[in-house]
């Protein structure tokens, strides 16, 4: 079996680095390791689509897999998620693509740029309708999620977003990362823990150790099983 790990950084990995006996201090890129079941592949890709497709284009291109993995932290827009939970995106969109109309915005689909040849980008976003089969996946919950380039920090913005979007989750990655996976025919998983609200910024409020925490448990409980 051999495994991608996806990750935008490693601060966000650190406790599964350990668990497979890697330095936390990895450059972007993909990082061998080898564990007795399995091969794990590290691709640290740096924060956004524009990184994450650049080097998760890189990796697949240069290697084969069975499975990959995009994980990390996210925002909660549902409240109803709680800090340090660990979901499971099974649908994503880049929340920003497409135009500006005066007040209206303009999706691809408005904008009739969007094609057969686009799947599995669709006017709904793409839907991971075959995640790749790891243990413990089932017990996840299951959310929709969008990525963004700018996280949402003021009222306003957040005002508008929940008008457009029906997201429970905000990520900087996870659309680039199901888009590039599914059309490699990649079985893949998108899993985040939650970290903050999508709210006026408040560092204060942030449980990002408990989210790391979290995360790193369910993935080495995951490992473990393959």
């Amino acid at each position: 079996m051999k495994i991608l790990i996806v990750s935008a950084t490693t601060l966000e990995i650190a406790p599964l680095l350990n668990e497979l006996g890697v330095a936390p201090n990895l450059n972007h890129g993909l990082h061998k390791v080898h564990s007795i079941n399995s091969q794990i592949d590290i691709l640290i890709t740096g924060v956004g689509i524009l990184f994450t497709g650049y080097y998760l284009g890189q990796a697949l291109s240069s290697e084969t897999y069975d499975i990959a993995i995009n994980t990390g932290v996210a925002g909660a827009i549902d409240r109803e998620l709680e800090l340090g939970e660990v979901v499971h995106v099974c649908t994503d969109f880049i929340y920003e693509l497409g135009a500006e109309d005066q007040e209206q915005f303009l999706s691809l689909s408005n904008l009739h740029l969007l094609s057969e040849k686009d799947h599995p980008y669709t006017n709904l976003g793409i839907n991971n309708s075959s995640p790749a089969v790891i243990p413990l996946l089932e017990t996840l919950k299951q959310v929709d999620g969008h990525t963004v380039n700018k996280v949402h920090g003021c009222v306003g913005s957040i005002t508008v977003m929940k008008t457009r979007s029906k997201a429970q989750v905000e990520t900087m990655e996870g659309a680039a990362f199901l888009y590039a996976c599914i059309k490699n025919n990649l079985p893949c998983v998108q899993i985040r823990a939650i970290s903050n609200y999508v709210e006026p910024r408040n560092k204060n409020a942030w449980k990002i150790s408990l989210a790391i925490s979290s995360l790193n448990n369910f993935l080495i409980q995951c490992l473990k099983k393959i």
